[in-house]
Formats: structure tokens, sequence, C-alpha cells
């Protein structure tokens, strides 16, 4: 058990100092481009499988207030939001099955 403990400390520590040398400017750290799912994309998934923002909370669970927000650009889905929007996207009858067995 102690060689786990100290093999977990060891890849924290690593952790904690590649931070704090891109912190310090000392180190470049990859980064991934999101698709950000501008307005536009967000209200075309909307329109394709409900007339209105309300019929669309009705049917995926989204409010939509939210809705509103994010096809008016006022704010943006986070990733959470961008993954059940793209899922709708894909397949719309696995997030109503799952809304309803919740």
């Amino acid at each position: 058990m102690t060689s786990k403990k100290s093999e977990f400390g060891d890849s924290l520590l690593e952790g904690l100092q590649e931070a704090l040398a891109w912190k310090r400017g000392e180190i470049a750290l990859e980064t991934i481009n999101i698709d950000p799912m501008p307005p536009e994309r967000i209200k075309e998934i909307r329109k394709r499988y409900a007339r209105s923002t309300k019929d669309f909370e009705r049917r995926f669970g989204i409010p939509a207030a939210t809705m509103n927000n994010w096809e008016q650009g006022r704010r943006k889905p986070d990733p959470a939001g961008r993954l059940l929007l793209k899922v709708i996207e894909e397949s719309p009858d696995a997030v109503e099955k799952a809304l309803r067995a919740a």
C-alpha cells in the first residue's frame, strides 16, 4: 500500500511543479480548442427538434431561459451544456429516454 501512496504523491508533486513552471512562464502546456458552439448553431439545434424554447425545455429539460441566453449570445454553454446539445443533435431519442428514466 505504501508504494501506491508514494506513486500518487510523486505524481501529484510532479503535476504541481509543472503547474508552477507554467505559471512562471517557463513551459507551455498543451491546449485543446473546444468547439465554442456559436449561438446560431444552438438555435439551429433547437429549431430542428422544437418550435420554441419552452417546447425544447419540455422535451429535453434545458430551461427555456438558458436556451434564450445561449441563442442570443448573452451566455455560452459550459462544456457539459455543449455536450448535451451535441448528444441532442446526434441522438435526441436517447436524451428523451434518459430524461424519462430520471
